[in-house]
This record gives C-alpha cells, sequence and structure tokens, in this order.
C-alpha cells in the first residue's frame, strides 16, 4: 500500500540541493508519492540605505530579482521531475526558511521532507544559521539530509 501524502524537496538551488533532488526523485519514484518542490526567496538585502536612487527601491530590485530566481529553479525542477517519471508540483514562499518549509510540510502533511547540507563547520553555521538543522529540530516529519558528494569526502578525509 503506497502512502499518498507528497514528499517534500527543499531547495535552495545549490549544488547540495542538487545532490539531494537526486534522492527526492528517487524515493517519490520508489514510495509512488507525489513530490512538492518548495524553495524559498530570501533576497540579499543592503544593509545601509542609498541617497539618490533610493533603498526602497533597491530593495523592490532585489526582492523581485529573488522570485524570479526562485521561480526559475522551481520550473526547472519540475521539468526534470517530469522527465524522471515523478509528479512534481512546486511552491514559492517568503519568510524564513525552516518556519515556512515546516509550515508547508504541515499544511500538505508530508511524510518526508528531503533536503540537502551545505557541509558547513560549526562557526559558518552559528553566524548564517543551518536549515537543514533547523528542519531536524523543528519538522512535523522525518527529514532526510544529505550531504553533498564533495562534503562527504571532505568529511571522511578529516576523520
Amino acid at each position: 500500500m503506497t502512502d499518498n501524502r507528497p514528499i517534500l524537496f527543499a531547495t535552495d538551488g545549490s549544488p547540495s540541493a542538487q545532490e539531494a533532488q537526486k534522492d527526492a526523485f528517487e524515493l517519490a519514484r520508489r514510495l509512488e508519492a507525489p513530490l512538492v518542490a518548495v524553495s524559498v526567496a530570501h533576497p540579499a538585502l543592503p544593509a545601509v540605505g542609498y541617497s539618490g536612487y533610493g533603498y526602497s527601491n533597491i530593495v523592490a530590485e532585489l526582492t523581485q530579482a529573488e522570485h524570479r530566481r526562485v521561480t526559475e529553479l522551481l520550473a526547472t525542477i519540475a521539468t526534470a521531475a517530469c522527465a524522471a517519471g515523478v509528479s512534481c508540483s512546486t511552491v514559492t514562499a517568503d519568510g524564513l526558511a525552516v518556519e515556512e518549509i515546516c509550515r508547508i510540510a504541515g499544511e500538505l502533511d508530508a511524510q518526508l521532507i528531503v533536503v540537502g547540507s551545505h557541509g558547513w563547520g560549526a562557526a559558518r553555521r552559528f553566524f548564517s544559521g543551518s536549515v537543514s538543522t533547523g528542519l531536524v529540530h523543528s519538522a512535523p516529519c522525518p527529514v532526510l539530509v544529505v550531504r553533498g558528494r564533495e562534503n562527504a569526502l571532505e568529511h571522511a578525509a578529516a576523520a
């Protein structure tokens, strides 16, 4: 008996997310589950105001560019999923990544969240935060964290 609850693939388009995408597609195919690809828009905003052109104009342009990037990313994933024989829908969200991904997973009653890991060290995670770690601690369902192949090799070599 298959579980028709979706698998949620959380992506930012990074190389580690691309590794996780392969696993998300494979799991969705094997479990005969729909896949929902989600990406949270997070424009890089300048920390200081600008005179002349206007800070609000810059923020609006950066936000618009980030939404375009996320829309294109999700369209590419949906196309790749279709080519792989996986039913895929997409969701774009705005806000804090962990909160939005958890909210969407709860609303969809996802059976699993698949996310990549950047493999950052403790110091960088402290300053930048870690979406994968946040999801492991906050998600309403199990989370599969996929370490990028190069990060796994570096970790193995350091051990």
